[in-house]
């Protein structure tokens, strides 16, 4: 009996003993995090609103965790391959997600998705910023009326570009524009390209008579004269540009998307390591010089913690499915 309670003792120390093994490793990697380079994986080209943000924000991330943050761009395939290769990534926390509202488009506008849209990992909103509608200058119309007018007068011959099918920020701003003056895009010409920079391109090179980025976007080609911009989707003009109009000063109240721009992960992301990254953006987005980077680029930071991201993208796709679903 005394040997049966000795082995029944020992085997209960030594299941103690192990499983304090693990907390106690489990401890030392989540206080280790992270410990090597990590990549945010921009599904568009260089140049954009997404490509500026998530190198404003992984220069600052590498200072307060003294390892290379690495921006990587995966263009093409309305975002898709890009937002999959996250997806189908490790959840250790080195390969994530810069993640927005073409995200969220995705999900209304493909009928077979690769992944599940709400599965990925949240982490934080880190800023938001306004589309800016941009004009070729070497055409009569300024307003947005005037557009409006043209688009209708002779919708064979009306020109606009977005990125990809049209799912991204800029082709919801379009498209609420678009459904405003019930206009049918099909009935135009547009020019699809892979970024917000590229629309720029095509706006000033007389491709399109109408695109839509944001300010930081078109801010170098706004100064050179090579694109105009017509009006800001934000309520309230950008301090940076006050000579262009709001969407609802130029008589469209319901053109009014506001990009927002944040981190997620791969699916299964574990808990510590979204803490560390809540944790170390929150820290980084109150710093002054941040600020003013993503403010001089047409981004205000505004951090949101991860389930209230994933709250602001839940009820983003079903206002996004009403409009989509008028567009149809």
């Amino acid at each position: 009996m005394r040997k049966m309670k000795s082995k029944i003792l020992v085997g209960f120390l030594s299941l103690l003993i192990a499983t304090l093994v693990v907390w106690e490793g489990q401890a030392q990697s989540q206080e280790a995090y992270p410990t090597k380079p990590i990549e945010i994986i921009v599904p568009y080209s260089p140049g954009g609103s997404w490509d500026i943000f998530s190198r404003i924000t992984a220069s600052f991330l590498s200072k307060k965790w003294g390892l290379p943050v690495n921006v990587v761009n995966k263009p093409g395939g309305n975002a898709i391959p890009g937002i999959l290769s996250v997806y189908n990534a490790n959840p250790d926390g080195y390969t994530m997600l810069a993640d927005g509202i073409s995200t969220s488009t995705a999900r209304i506008t493909e009928t077979n998705l690769p992944f599940k849209i709400m599965d990925r990992t949240f982490v934080s909103t880190v800023g938001v910023c306004p589309q800016l509608l941009v004009g070729a200058v070497n055409i009569p119309q300024k307003s947005l009326k005037d557009f409006a007018d043209a688009a209708k007068r002779d919708p064979g011959n009306f020109t606009f570009s977005w990125i990809g099918l049209g799912y991204d920020s800029s082709g919801v701003a379009l498209r609420q524009f678009f459904n405003e003056i019930n206009f049918d895009p099909q009935k135009g010409k547009v020019v699809a390209v892979q970024g917000g920079s590229q629309v720029v391109v095509m706006v000033s090179g007389g491709h399109a008579m109408l695109g839509t980025t944001t300010p930081g976007t078109a801010a170098s080609s706004m100064k050179a004269g090579t694109v105009r911009g017509v009006a800001v989707t934000s309520k309230n003009r950008e301090p940076e540009y006050p000579d262009i109009p709001t969407t609802a000063e130029s008589g469209y109240p319901n053109v009014n998307i506001m990009q927002w721009m944040g981190i997620s992960g791969p699916p299964k992301l574990p808990a510590f390591i979204v803490a560390q990254w809540e944790k170390a953006l929150e820290e980084v987005l109150r710093d002054p010089e941040l600020i003013a980077k993503m403010r001089s680029s047409g981004i205000t930071a505004d951090y949101l913690d991860s389930q209230a991201t994933r709250k602001h993208a839940s009820k983003e796709i079903d206002e996004l499915s009403k409009l989509y679903g008028s567009m149809k």
